[in-house]
């Protein structure tokens, strides 16, 4: 996929504004599994993810850049080359008219909605509090990695959330900040070469709030939400999902030249 959009028709995936992914109305709502107890709104600057009642551990609920479960088979939104460095950023602000349990957030990129393989930097709550420190968490092939410990700050209930990507290397980077707006992290992590341990495919960005704690804490209830606002692109570019019009002229495009081989 990444070959066939990035490097053959370069001029058809390039079309649309690296800056329409800043718009979060065009993100896709993605729920794991979907729960009557949390709720989600957006609009082009920022998006609400919220949890009422109690709601059981690992569930969660989220944005998207793509439209599909995969780059591959999504057919709007953007996403990152994995030839091409990269880094993103994202600010949250969290508000607990009450709150009892663990509730926590995230932001990362990955090759799949389902975070078969993926990297992101994450904080909780434990009753509406900022529970210990920043930390990231990695998945390769569905297998969870070790977490990491982003520095000895604690985290807050604010904050900006970072995620870089190297080329050559394969490293992740993940960061976090206590003040929204930051342009850097205080706070880092990195999981070394791991994306060569992934199928190479395009990478997805998101964000998200998960019920979950140690030893299989959980949300219990109250009234929380999580404000996701300010997205950037700090370096690197994403490229644009073509339109279904678009990939049908990639799809004749291809057919016309595997004829003209043929004959």
């Amino acid at each position: 996929m990444r070959t066939l959009f990035g490097f053959v028709l370069p001029w058809i995936v390039c079309s649309v504004a690296n800056a329409a992914i800043t718009d979060l109305s065009t993100w896709t709502l993605v729920e794991d599994p979907p729960n009557a107890n949390f709720s989600a709104a957006q609009t082009a600057v920022n998006a609400t993810l919220s949890a009422a009642g109690p709601v059981p551990a690992g569930v969660d609920i989220g944005f998207q850049s793509v439209s599909g479960d995969t780059v591959s088979n999504s057919t709007a939104g953007h996403y990152f080359d994995t030839n091409s460095d990269f880094s993103i950023a994202i600010d949250y602000d969290w508000t607990f008219n009450s709150a009892s349990g663990f509730l926590g957030l995230g932001f990362g990129i990955g090759e799949d909605s389902d975070g078969m393989n993926s990297a992101g930097v994450a904080m909780a709550t434990s009753n509406g509090s900022p529970f210990l420190t920043f930390g990231g968490a990695a998945r390769v092939n569905d297998a969870d990695q070790a977490p990491l410990v982003l520095g000895a700050t604690t985290s807050s209930l604010s904050g900006s959330l970072f995620v870089s990507y190297e080329a050559a290397s394969g490293d992740i980077l993940l960061g976090a900040a206590t003040s929204t707006g930051a342009a850097a992290p205080t706070v880092t992590g990195t999981y070394s070469g791991i994306q060569n341990q992934w199928n190479d495919e395009a990478l997805l960005a998101s964000f998200f709030i998960r019920s979950d704690g140690p030893a299989g804490g959980q949300w219990l209830g109250g009234d929380a939400d999580a404000v996701f606002s300010n997205f950037r692109i700090l370096s690197g570019s994403a490229v644009a999902v073509p339109e279904p019009s678009a990939v049908g002229v990639i799809a004749l495009f291809g057919t016309t030249l595997a004829m003209r081989r043929r004959r």
